[in-house]
């Protein structure tokens, strides 16, 4: 039986669009999507983890309140201009509401890393709604959005302290826009290029 897309067939120049995605090296810069908390807000639940991540022991590296991100989709690594306007072509075709994220639980990934982050069952289906109509804008415009998406924000990453799937008492935000991002990798240090306003 054929394996529904998410996105539906994916036009013929998508494969270039996804190849181009990929680094030939170690990465410099990475372009992504994301919601972003306001500076009161990333305080706010930055606040929260520390409080969290002390109670179960966990003494990895905290990401700083300002990186604090929902991350919505990959544009790619050390990707061309070209690419970049593509992906933003797409975010100008979107017209979406205000967003209310609400985290409930915490968990650490698989990922030999170790990132530890913050995940929500009904209170994130806002942003799973907003993550596949940016998935198909970007279909549309030749990329090839992976099936599988599990939104969520990452707080610290601790290789040697697991934590399990742990409910948190609930802590959210509310987003009014998303934002293209440019990391800077190895310096940790995000770059807003571009943000979307979600209406009211």
């Amino acid at each position: 039986m054929t394996q529904q897309h998410l996105f539906g067939e994916p036009p013929a120049r998508a494969t270039n669009a996804r190849d181009a995605r990929k680094p030939a090296g170690p990465p410099r810069h990475t372009w992504f999507f994301a919601l972003r908390p306001s500076v009161e807000d990333a305080r706010r639940i930055h606040a929260f983890a520390e409080k969290l991540l002390s109670f179960q022991g966990v003494s990895g590296k905290r990401i700083d309140p300002e990186r604090l991100h929902i991350t919505l989709e990959l544009v790619g690594h050390d990707v061309a201009t070209a690419l970049v306007d593509a992906a933003c072509r797409a975010a100008d075709t979107l017209s979406f509401p205000v967003i209310e994220a609400r985290f409930d639980a915490a968990m650490t990934f698989s990922a030999p890393s170790g990132p530890l982050v913050l995940l929500g069952a009904e209170g994130l289906d806002e942003v799973r709604n907003l993550r596949t109509a940016l998935g198909c804008a970007l279909a549309d415009h030749g990329f090839a959005p992976p099936r599988v998406y599990e939104p969520h924000m990452t707080l610290c990453y601790d290789a040697k302290h697991r934590l399990a799937k742990t409910p948190i008492e609930p802590i959210g935000f509310q987003a009014w826009d998303f934002a293209l991002v440019k990391s800077h990798i190895g310096f940790s240090r995000h770059e807003v290029l571009r943000t979307w306003r979600l209406a009211g």
